[in-house]
């Protein structure tokens, strides 16, 4: 009888191994699923999954939120000149660096590329430029590690009230980003969506931004006829 019971007691240890280990692919699989496989912050699709909640939250509670486009400056040159790896450990370094000169609350993603994107909730004008101030900041000082200078440049956005949609708040962050690199190196363009009265407001017409990612590249709705 009493081997009986070791057998049982051995059969529930193995089972039970056998479900921890199951658990703990399927945890990895999402976590995959969600991030980006080079440096480890959250990916494009989990990004914009991120960025539409805190829209529609700002939307319906009035709070203030900021978006921001960075990608490092010749990046490409970078890469061509000391290769892929030297790319890869500069995405890694502005990966990590930026995740240490932000807030647990807000959200870094990598896009594409050398392209990453900040989502900074409840923040707004004063506190985006300070935060963009710390990163640059941190990014030069990185930058004695790798040997090169490191530099970035961006489009930030902060909505003091919703703007039209969120589309169009992206396609802002993406205009100014290509301002910014327009300007030159260690460049960053700023735009404030702000409160108007309601007596005097009028929605702008609907735009399509300059990229927009595949769960937003819905067809356009009509435009209306001319004004009279």
């Amino acid at each position: 009888m009493a081997w009986h019971v070791g057998i049982i007691a051995a059969l529930v240890l193995v089972l039970g191994y056998v479900l921890l280990l199951h658990w703990q692919v399927v945890r990895r699989e999402r976590v995959l699923a969600h991030s980006d496989g080079l440096t480890g912050v959250d990916n494009r699709r989990t990004f914009y999954e991120i960025a539409g909640r805190e829209f529609e939250r700002s939307r319906r509670y009035g709070h203030a939120f900021t978006l921001a486009f960075f990608d490092v400056d010749d990046f490409k040159e970078v890469n061509e000149r000391f290769g892929p790896h030297a790319g890869d450990g500069i995405l890694r370094l502005v990966a990590e660096t930026t995740r240490r000169s932000i807030r647990v609350s807000d959200v870094l993603a990598r896009l594409g590329s050398d392209e990453f994107a900040l989502l900074l909730p409840e923040t707004q004008t004063a506190a985006a430029h300070a935060v963009v101030e710390k990163l640059r900041a941190a990014l030069r000082d990185a930058s004695c590690d790798t040997a090169l200078p490191l530099t970035i440049s961006g489009g930030v956005v902060t909505c003091l009230q919703p703007a039209e949609s969120l589309e169009h708040t992206i396609g802002s962050a993406d205009r100014l980003l290509y301002d910014a690199k327009q300007a030159g190196r260690d460049k960053f363009a700023y735009e404030v969506v702000m409160p108007q009265p309601l007596e005097g407001f009028e929605p702008a017409r609907f735009r399509r931004p300059h990229r927009l990612p595949p769960s937003f590249d819905a067809p356009l709705p009509p435009l209306s006829g001319p004004r009279r």
